[in-house]
């Protein structure tokens, strides 16, 4: 690969500076095996302590850089990758300053991908990462809009793929039997109020206290708010709080429906993951959800904060089955349209025009 900048063949170094393993890594570990199997040669750029390598154990022609130690890890990671690939691939917010940094120092043209629906800050650093860079992505049509509106340049649209993960069956039927003739609405995600908006899940629960008594709600997560949204749930028995796990797809995939009432979100590739169990969504017509969400079709849609709405959601698809029928089929629709293949290949074209016309 050491000669790869020198010649019209593609290889991708993929930068991510994350701590940890989220959704986002998730989509980055995606997106390098769906391009390891069109024979594509990689570099992976992350900390040392990356669990992300981890994951990726046994891909076919992929290199990992881990960076660290004493001195600035974004420097060493310069001088240790160089001139071994022909584009790099920014997947989170540090990674996107990493790049330009290198583009400057080794001229490595670079692609970006926008994952917040807050517009981005027109100051001196965004404009000068922004500019250089060969292709901008985001992962939603309204980070599109907002970043085109800001920076009067293109910006194309890769929504995220589902997971393709499977749920444990004698997990999901341990918690099915646990709840049994139980109507179970679950939500999954930090328990942080201003961005997730758990409560209004639990004010929709004293809604509808009286109308469906057979109703529980399970929160699976944990956060800062956790004692707030306990007290607020206070006096309610059938509100679950169980805590942060690492099998969310177990619960996932035993939930009768899944509610996302979120005040901000890039794309919610979570809502994916729940497709793909079957299990019919309720979420807040914000960001990129209602790139996957059509109200009534594939899912329903909240004003965000709208307890009564969230309520009235709830009591549908309690008393419609035919309903959650409908949108879970048309769901899996969804869920096909955004394939890791088809992810991968979007990327794919974008590399080539780089390679072909210098930058797009």
């Amino acid at each position: 690969m050491a000669n790869s900048a020198n010649s019209n063949r593609i290889s991708i170094a993929h930068i991510s500076l994350a701590r940890g393993y989220k959704g986002n890594e998730r989509q980055t570990e995606l997106l390098i095996k769906e391009l390891a199997n069109l024979g594509v040669p990689q570099v992976l750029v992350c900390r040392d302590n990356s669990p992300l390598p981890m994951h990726l154990t046994g891909t076919k022609n992929l290199k990992v850089i881990r960076i660290g130690g004493m001195t600035d890890p974004r420097l060493m990671g310069h001088f240790r990758l160089g001139k071994q690939c022909t584009i790099l691939q920014a997947h989170e917010a540090h990674a996107m300053q990493w790049c330009l940094v290198h583009y400057l120092m080794c001229g490595t043209p670079y692609v970006l991908t926008l994952r917040k629906d807050d517009p981005e800050r027109n100051n001196f650093v965004n404009r000068a990462m922004f500019h250089n860079a060969a292709a901008v992505v985001g992962i939603s049509k309204v980070i599109k809009t907002n970043f085109e509106k800001t920076f009067e340049r293109q910006c194309y649209v890769i929504g995220d793929c589902a997971s393709h993960l499977q749920a444990n069956p004698e997990m999901v039927q341990r918690f099915r039997q646990a709840f049994k003739n139980r109507f179970v609405v679950g939500n999954v995600g930090a328990l942080i109020n201003r961005q997730n908006g758990q409560s209004v899940l639990i004010d929709a629960a004293k809604i509808l206290k009286t109308k469906i008594p057979e109703l529980v709600i399970v929160l699976v997560g944990a956060g800062d708010d956790s004692g707030l949204l306990k007290s607020r749930a206070e006096g309610m028995p059938n509100i679950k709080f169980v805590g942060f796990r690492r099998n969310i797809l177990d619960y996932i995939a035993s939930f009768d429906a899944f509610a996302y009432p979120v005040n901000n979100a890039g794309t919610g590739s979570i809502i994916l993951d729940v497709m793909e169990q079957g299990v019919p969504v309720i979420a807040s017509n914000v960001g990129g959800i209602t790139d996957l969400v059509q109200n009534g079709q594939s899912g329903l849609l909240i004003r965000p904060g709208d307890a009564n709405m969230m309520a009235d959601h709830i009591l549908a698809l309690k008393r419609n089955p035919s309903l959650r029928k409908t949108l879970v089929q048309n769901a899996y629709n969804v869920v096909d349209d955004h394939s890791s293949a088809t992810m991968a290949a979007s990327y794919y074209r974008i590399y080539t025009t780089i390679m072909q016309q210098g930058r797009i």
